[in-house]
């Protein structure tokens, strides 16, 4: 029972909707109160509800809508209509588990009942499987279950591509250390049958010690290189998935971000490759070798006698059973301390990041009760999977144990009743310890594969979100610095939009000022034109093209941005200036950063350029951080520039500086400025005045100030708070 767009379907019961139905939801109570099914049908002509019947018993035309609402009652809600004519409506009633969708419903009428495009968010989050209706470990997340583990090992291994040749060398020095540790026992056998027991042809006791001697030798020698194999393709292989998943990070876009917290995004190039590298470090070595040794321990243990051999054999299809039982739940605890390490480095990424705020308030015991929390977590998670898997090894070792008992009890019966020798029995127990011991341990294996796979399901389902467009192919394009809304409306969330459809023109080199309440769309205006996300509806246009239709990396490429706190990469003074423009010489970044009004503080610096910066800038001062930040822009040569709050925390002297840096940074650029003071704007061309998504007010300074409206209450509002500021200062 779905908010369903047009052509959706519905249950079975429901009557059959019309061609123009918009939203189609079923609610979970009948008009008197109990439970029952009543349809909520919305075209782009009115709102109806249908009983069980196909006869609607409630129909309103949207053009009488004024708004919508959703009332809160107990244990549900109310969807409501109010007329134009001031008259409130009750629509359909719903109980509590439905209020969301009953919440879209009701801005899906308030869209249409304005006249706007229906933009509500018609996708819930997934929270269980559609194959196999488990919950998820993360919302709209993969299930672990219906995962095709196969498709992913082959995934992984297309990472070899390059190394081809050496994995197949590999492959090849198994075959042959394989065959080498099936020797041992032949020679065992022979010496026992030819010279042990009749105490004769000492010559051949001689020949066979100097041939287990040879394959001893080779056998080290073929270990020793297959292991600097392993290494290097193991090694590769990893760094090499990790540069992926790092590079399909880069890409993702902006709206990933805001569902994921850095630190379980950073599990993922850490914890999650760790863990395909130890399965191929360990357990892609040891199944390669041992299943190969299975092979032929098998085929020899019938070639030696075929009775013996089924009964050595029999308890195999109960371990088999075991492992194969137990995969699945196995593989879906492991995928779960996976999620419980993506939370553990996401909490210690944030609690370290923000250890100032920590201590500023005292809250060290607080945040160590949260990381116990975590930990526990990650403890309990890890126990559980570990102790099914010592269960599910103990069961299995019980199996394997009987084929030690079996080889006893048969073997040593034909062995007395003279139908085989001694030698032969000898040679079938250390085939039997060649057997079992890796066939026990096939089970430490399925670990193995169970954590790897789950790790890289956790990488690949990274990979496999869908990435910002850059078009290698397209025409490189020159931006000239005209900025175009023509009736753009977004919204973070897309049934609650933050920009209702605004529409101005920024002409090049203009200087245009940004200004509203918090929450207007500020930053999202400016989000949508770096590009960071893409409007919902309406174009934005860049020297008169769709900027969808720029290849990104040319539009990002020229457009420089100025933030409220400027992030510094850690690394030299002269490296953070240079990192818009990489190769810059020396000359260029001393220009620069004399025209960011930086070249005289980096100068007082006992290291001049080559200072340190620190993590996020942290050894300098605000007012030099933003210096360095527009410096940065100015060397980048941007058309387009983004000045977000640039002068916003810092003192008088420092905002001169920064004032002053800032007027030789916007000479003959197309600019957009977000101030904290509203009269830093005075020389812009023209003042964007927002209002809850809405463009209130456009014109200079000294236009909007006559106009005594939106932007004059905004100044005379400020002016208040500085002399109460003042005042208080002053006392």
């Amino acid at each position: 029972m779905d908010i369903s767009p047009k052509g959706g379907s519905g249950s079975a019961s429901d009557p059959k909707p019309l061609d123009d139905v918009l939203i189609r939801l079923v609610a979970d109570f009948a008009e008197d109160g109990s439970f029952g099914h009543r349809t909520l049908e919305v075209t782009s002509e009115s709102v109806r509800v249908l009983e069980q019947g196909d006869a609607p018993s409630f129909v309103i035309p949207i053009s009488e809508i004024k708004s919508a609402r959703n009332e809160p009652l107990v244990g549900g809600g109310r969807l409501e209509v109010l007329t134009k004519n001031g008259e409130l409506l009750p629509v359909i009633s719903y109980s509590l588990t439905l209020s969301a969708k009953f919440s879209e419903a009701a801005r899906g009428v308030e869209q249409l009942a304005k006249g706007e495009p229906l933009l509500i968010n018609l996708k819930e989050e997934r929270l269980r499987c559609a194959n196999c209706n488990r919950l998820l470990p993360e919302k709209d997340g993969v299930c672990p279950a219906c995962v095709n583990r196969g498709k992913t090992m082959m995934r992984i291994a297309r990472f070899m591509t390059p190394y081809r040749s050496k994995a197949i060398l590999l492959a090849l020095m198994s075959l042959v250390t394989t065959l080498l540790n099936l020797c041992p026992p032949l020679i065992q056998g022979k010496l026992i049958d030819t010279v042990l027991k009749n105490h004769t042809e000492l010559d051949i006791l001689w020949k066979l010690m100097a041939c287990w001697l040879g394959v001893l030798v080779i056998n080290s020698v073929l270990q020793i290189l297959s292991g600097r194999y392993i290494a290097f393709l193991a090694g590769h292989i990893a760094a090499d998935l990790r540069s992926a998943v790092y590079r399909a990070i880069e890409f993702l876009q902006l709206t990933f971000f805001d569902k994921k917290q850095v630190g379980a995004i950073a599990s993922r190039v850490t914890q999650d490759t760790d863990r395909v590298w130890g399965f191929l470090v360990e357990g892609v070595p040891y199944l390669l070798l041992n299943g190969l040794m299975l092979v032929g321990i098998t085929v020899l243990l019938f070639a030696t006698n075929t009775m013996l051999a089924a009964c050595i054999l029999s308890p195999i299809p109960f371990v088999l059973g075991i492992g194969a039982f137990f995969w699945r739940p196995m593989s879906q605890m492991f995928h779960r301390v996976g999620q419980k390490w993506a939370r553990f480095h996401m909490h210690l990424n944030e609690s370290l990041t923000g250890i100032r705020v920590v201590k500023a308030f005292a809250k060290e015991d607080l945040e160590y009760s949260k990381f116990r929390g975590r930990n526990n977590e990650l403890r309990d998670a890890g126990v559980a999977a570990d102790g099914r898997w010592y269960t599910i090894f103990g069961a299995m070792t019980f199996f394997t144990s009987l084929g030690t008992l079996i080889n006893w009890t048969v073997g040593g019966y034909l062995v007395y009743s003279q139908k085989m020798t001694l030698g032969e029995f000898w040679k079938v127990s250390a085939f039997l310890g060649l057997l079992y011991g890796p066939l026990q341990w096939f089970a430490a294996v399925n670990q193995w594969f169970s954590r790897a796979m789950a790790g890289a399901e956790r990488i690949f389902e990274v990979m496999d979100t869908e990435s910002e467009h850059y078009a290698p192919d397209q025409e490189r394009v020159k931006i000239v610095g005209e900025v175009e809304f023509n009736n753009v409306r977004f919204g973070y969330d897309k049934s609650n939009p933050v920009l209702k459809g605004i529409t101005f023109t920024a002409k090049p080199g203009e200087m245009i000022g940004l200004v509203g309440k918090s929450g207007a769309g500020k930053s999202t205006t400016i989000n949508l034109i770096c590009r960071f996300y893409e409007p919902d509806a309406g174009t934005l246009r860049i020297d008169g093209i769709d900027y969808r239709d720029i290849p990104l990396q040319d539009m990002r490429g020229q457009i420089g941005i100025v933030l409220q706190e400027p992030f510094l990469f850690n690394g030299t003074i002269a490296e953070n200036i240079a990192y818009g423009k990489p190769g810059a010489s020396f000359d260029e970044i001393v220009v620069a950063a004399k025209a960011g009004n930086a070249h005289n503080f980096v100068l007082s610096k006992p290291d001049g350029y080559d200072t340190m910066v620190g993590e996020r800038g942290s050894k300098l001062s605000g007012g030099e951080r933003q210096r360095i930040s527009i410096a940065r822009a100015i060397l980048h040569n941007p058309r387009i520039l983004i000045l977000d709050e640039a002068t916003s925390s810092v003192d008088v002297e420092t905002e001169k500086q920064i004032q002053e840096a800032i007027g030789r940074l916007i000479e003959g650029r197309t600019t957009f400025a977000i101030a904290h003071r509203l009269s830093t704007l005075r020389n812009a061309s023209r003042l964007v005045v927002l209002d809850k998504g809405e463009i209130a007010e456009i014109g200079t300074h000294a236009e909007l100030m006559e106009k005594q409206g939106v932007f004059y209450k905004l100044v005379e509002a400020q002016s208040a708070i500085n002399e109460i500021i003042g005042v208080g200062a002053g006392s």
